[in-house]
């Protein structure tokens, strides 16, 4: 076993050695584009004052699946952090800082069910309490933890049970980016860890490399230094969320960024129209900055926290299921087992 994870560890080096030589390459083609909204492909990091309120929302969710039904439990919860251009100056929390979390219930959804309730029961929670934080806060940046708009893998089939939670989860991002648009307040998504080949698919004509835009741009980009730009779709009227968003799907934009070199890119969404885009990438490039080997905004960190589900909160809901449920509720098989 040891020979085969020494061999799998080579064959990862040696593809990444590659890749490194690959984005040296194209550092040094610097290509250009119609789909790139900026003047070059690779621009410095114009790091901006962080002044005024900057609120993150983000949610936490817990799932247990039973026989022919499955229960949820998630919170999702804002911090708001008020700077003063040297540093933290007051916090605030909504709905408060340790929240209460909610509950849902669904019977009769089969395998594909199971993930699109999962995602579309945290989006609904977290894009409410962002609206509400925006009414109530009215931040000058609004972050969400992940995409700014619903994955494809978010969106049930037409014909499922849960289509209609989907249309009045999208109903809820329209209201949220028509407030923000109209009341000046810049919302963008932070995506840690993204999966994303945009960038990968721009570059299509320049390179062979087949793989996430932030493995590859962890090469090419060095600290300080972001990415221009982009749609986040070529076409935003044939993507099967943004088509459903309507002109807030035309103006969803990407970029990606290295605020320090230790670390790799952060993948950043945001609505266009608000800010200009120097300033809002300047901005989450600052807020970055808190550790030299980890890059995301503190503001962001500190709502993930709050966020996360302790599991005794989830045995506690099924044993109270159980209680009021009775001999009805069947647990699954796989979690019934007389012998282990």
């Amino acid at each position: 076993m040891l020979e085969e994870l020494r061999k799998a560890a080579d064959c990862i080096a040696k593809i990444e050695g590659r890749r490194k030589g690959e984005a040296a390459r194209i550092r040094g083609l610097a290509p250009k584009t119609q789909e790139m909204l900026e003047g070059g492909f690779v621009l410095p990091l114009e790091y901006g004052e962080v002044r005024g309120k900057i609120s993150a929302v983000d949610g936490g969710i817990l799932n247990y699946e039973m026989h022919g039904a499955d229960l949820l439990i998630g919170k999702a919860v804002s911090s708001t952090f008020s700077y003063n251009g040297e540093g933290l100056e007051s916090y605030s929390y909504h709905p408060s800082a340790f929240p209460r979390p909610a509950y849902d219930v669904k019977t009769g959804l089969d395998e594909r069910e199971v993930n699109w309730h999962r995602s579309i029961f945290r989006l609904n929670m977290e894009i409410q309490n962002a609206l509400e934080t925006a009414r109530k806060e009215k931040p000058a940046y609004l972050f969400l933890d992940g995409s700014v708009v619903p994955l494809a893998c978010d969106r049930p089939a037409d014909d499922s049970v849960l289509f209609e939670d989907y249309l009045l989860l999208i109903k809820r991002y329209k209201e949220l980016f028509k407030f923000c648009s109209e009341s000046g307040v810049c919302i963008a998504g932070v995506v840690k860890d993204s999966r994303g080949k945009r960038v990968m698919e721009v570059l299509a004509k320049h390179t062979g490399e087949r793989c996430a835009d932030s493995v590859f741009l962890n090469h090419l980009l060095k600290g300080g230094e972001r990415t221009c730009v982009l749609h986040y779709s070529s076409n935003p009227k044939q993507h099967s969320v943004l088509k459903d968003l309507g002109e807030w799907g035309e103006r969803i934009r990407i970029s990606y960024l290295k605020p320090v070199a230790g670390d790799r890119p952060l993948r950043v969404e945001f609505l266009e129209g608000v800010r200009k885009y120097g300033e809002i990438i300047g901005v989450i490039a600052s807020l970055s900055r808190i550790n030299r080997n980890y890059a995301y905004p503190a503001v962001l960190i500190d709502a993930d926290l709050r966020a996360a589900m302790d599991p005794l909160e989830l045995e506690r809901a099924k044993r109270s299921l159980s209680f009021f449920a009775g001999p009805e509720l069947l647990q699954l098989r796989r979690n019934s087992r007389p012998f282990r």
